[in-house]
């Protein structure tokens, strides 16, 4: 019997992933069985079992593969050109361009994160990513935008984190659920509300 390559079974694995992914989308994680993944992908049961032992296996592997690289890809950026925020979340924004399935993918992940753990641990480990990665073009935009020191602009980036996650997690609500989100729009509100946080009071006296 010829050898199996590893290639070949990142080849099967893959194929057996875009059948998962085409079966979430079309009727959600929920209401998808082995059974619809193992006719979408044209294979044996044996040959999906093999590579998944379950159907929650698979959709963590599915869940996975759908969310690689953003984080990567964003804190390539914090080494050029400083961006602004507005200008990190679009990054994150042109990644999903490229896999159009992914935000319904990660949309059923968060609601899946808020009963089961092995989710939960998966959204949480993601979010914690995205943090690290939002942090080096935060701390490059702070220093060359509004002229802090190292200490400072890392202080200001440290701050605001939470809240570019939760604009991260805004972007991918409104892309999967309302008709015509106008992602332009999306990015000019965030830089206002930058300018007006530049620019109005402090209470404790501080312009950051």
């Amino acid at each position: 019997m010829p050898k199996v390559t590893e290639a070949y079974r990142e080849a099967r694995r893959n194929q057996i992933l875009d059948a998962a992914v085409a079966c979430f989308v079309r009727n959600g994680i929920h209401a998808s069985t082995m059974a619809d993944v193992i006719a979408e992908s044209g294979l044996s049961s044996g040959a999906i079992y093999d590579y998944y032992g379950s159907k929650q296996e698979l959709v963590l592997a599915a869940v996975r593969r759908e969310g690689a690289g953003r984080a990567a890809a964003i804190d390539a950026a914090g080494q050029d050109a400083p961006i602004p925020p507005s200008g990190v979340l679009r990054i994150l924004d042109d990644a999903f361009l490229r896999q159009p399935n992914a935000p319904t993918i990660v949309l059923q992940l968060w609601s899946e994160a808020a009963t089961d753990p092995a989710f939960a641990e998966i959204a949480n480990s993601a979010f914690g990513e995205l943090s690290r990665a939002f942090r080096r073009p935060l701390v490059h935009w702070a220093r060359e935008h509004y002229g802090l020191d190292d200490d400072a602009a890392t202080e200001w980036a440290e701050r605001l984190l939470p809240t570019m996650v939760a604009l991260s997690q805004g972007l991918v609500v409104q892309k999967t659920i309302v008709p015509g989100f106008d992602r332009e729009r999306y990015f000019a509100g965030i830089d206002q509300l930058f300018d007006q946080r530049v620019t109005s009071p402090d209470p404790a006296g501080s312009r950051y």
